[in-house]
């Protein structure tokens, strides 16, 4: 019984990482608009996306005081690279076998791995790159950013969605950091856990913790935890556990054959002594100074990057809610959960890691009129969750009508297409006649009451299409949809069998 007992950590820790994990996966791979409640919830919980968000307040204050008591909990089963790195290791477990030299009885491989010092200067980077506007190590390096493109990107590779009809090189390459962890992991474990800027800080705090795992007097030195370990954080031969690096995955407890290993308080000696060690000793002091320069690297903006004058066709499309390229990219992590809620899936990130608005990548591509998810699901605040009143009146881009290009014009066809599907009423149609033609009528577009959906663009019928779409420098609200008294007869479209709809 005690046996069983000793196992039972492990597996509901186990199971509830694995729980999370799939629900990430869901979330993020899932067609169902009902699917981005739970990735909403389960983004806005990560530790990094709120600190890029945030700062350091509320749920981030919280993880930090749980560390410092409990140790790594939030590695342990909130974190979905972990995860997917240990479940990994574990299904690695068949060619680590097949490709290690066969074991002398009695004698167990190690896997204790020391951990180089100058992986405390990650956070540091991070934190100052942040602080500087300068995010390139911080996409590739932070836990859920780095998932959050692999799974997406996936998504656009198995579904077609998300990242083009066709993905792109570029969509390609955000899988590759990712794609490499895992890797790593099928051999290696959770090593990226011991460079991960988020593990590495909350190490900091975990090192000091009066719980955590411990390895008691009696040690028989059989090294079956050492092996277990999916962080490389034991050894066997001295007894100790770097309790910074460790993840609380309670697989040591459950093959230990003696019971020695344990989670529990640890001696008063002991605490002060690894405190004294970590914090003081060695890298102590400069571990601070990372772990502070990550924590407080996102609320200083030091040098906001300047964002030079663009004119709109240079400047790119945002989500609703953005407000400009200067907001959006000082805030955007890149963790594209924006990309898995869109329901038109014309957020895309096919040539940049932050996401676009990409009005070609289908022939029925526009943002809805009443759809808020990107702003939902959006942890960091760079997408602004607007409500669907203001969503009705956000300007994210301006069209230009070429009436030459128009069927009205070129093959003398009624259409109207576009002001049908117009939903603020900046097109409507008037009468149009020239000798020789049926009477016909034409769009008008009014560019107060345009927001920049693309309906028009992807409504047109015609090659090359009759309107084009460009970005404008910040975000506007407009003075809202034509009234219904200024369109009057002028909407009247005459409707034959050549009609597109």
């Amino acid at each position: 019984m005690a046996f069983r007992l000793r196992k039972t950590p492990a597996l509901v820790r186990c199971l509830i990482a694995l729980v999370v994990l799939g629900l990430f996966i869901y979330g993020y791979l899932s067609p169902n608009i009902s699917a981005n409640g739970i990735l909403a919830l389960l983004v806005k919980g990560q530790f990094s996306a709120v600190l890029y968000g945030a700062g350091i307040a509320g749920f981030v204050i919280v993880i930090l005081l749980l560390t410092l008591v409990f140790g790594r909990v939030f590695c342990s089963v909130l974190c979905p690279l972990g995860a997917a790195q240990e479940l990994f290791w574990r299904a690695g477990a068949l060619l680590r076998r097949k490709k290690g030299k066969p074991e002398r009885k009695g004698i167990v491989r190690r896997g204790y791995r020391p951990a180089p010092r100058v992986r405390y200067a990650i956070p540091l980077l991070v934190g100052l790159g942040v602080a500087f506007s300068v995010t390139p190590l911080m996409m590739i390096l932070d836990p859920i950013s780095t998932f959050g493109r692999g799974i997406a990107a996936l998504r656009g590779l198995l579904f077609g969605v998300g990242s083009a009809e066709q993905p792109s090189a570029f969509t390609l390459i955000l899988v590759i950091p990712m794609a490499l962890i895992l890797l790593v992991a099928l051999f290696r474990g959770r090593a990226f856990c011991n460079w991960c800027p988020v593990g590495v800080t909350l190490g900091l705090f975990s090192s000091a913790a009066p719980l955590g795992m411990k390895v008691s007097p009696g040690c028989v030195g059989c090294g079956l935890c050492e092996k277990k370990c999916p962080t490389g954080c034991i050894d066997s031969r001295k007894k100790t556990i770097e309790r910074d690096r460790c993840v609380l995955c309670f697989s040591c407890v459950d093959v230990c054959p003696t019971g020695i290993v344990a989670y529990g308080p640890q001696e008063k000696a002991a605490v002060s002594g690894e405190a004294r060690r970590v914090f003081l000793k060695g890298a102590g002091k400069v571990s601070l100074v990372c772990g502070a320069a990550y924590l407080l690297g996102p609320s200083l903006k030091l040098f906001p990057r300047s964002m030079e004058a663009a004119s709109g066709a240079d400047l790119p499309i945002l989500p609703p809610g953005a407000k400009s390229e200067r907001h959006f990219t000082s805030r955007c992590i890149g963790c594209h959960a924006c990309i898995a809620a869109c329901p038109a899936n014309i957020i895309t990130a096919k040539d940049d890691p932050h996401p676009r608005l990409d009005y070609t990548g289908e022939a029925t591509a526009a943002c809805q009129y009443n759809c808020v998810e990107c702003g939902r699901v959006c942890p960091t605040g760079a997408i602004t969750r607007l409500s669907v009143e203001e969503k009705h009146r956000t300007r994210l881009a301006l069209s230009t009508l070429y009436f030459e290009r128009c069927v009205v014009n070129t093959r003398h066809e009624s259409c109207g297409a576009c002001a049908e599907v117009c939903p603020t009423g900046a097109l409507t149609m008037i009468p149009y006649s020239e000798p020789g033609i049926p009477f016909l009528t034409r769009p008008v577009y009014d560019e107060r009451y345009c927001i920049g959906c693309g309906a028009c663009l992807a409504a047109c019928p015609a090659e090359p299409r009759a309107f084009t779409l460009a970005a404008v420098p910040e975000q506007s609200l407009t003075i809202g949809s034509r009234p219904p008294e200024e369109s009057g007869d002028e909407l009247r479209v005459d409707i034959t069998d050549d009609f597109p709809f």
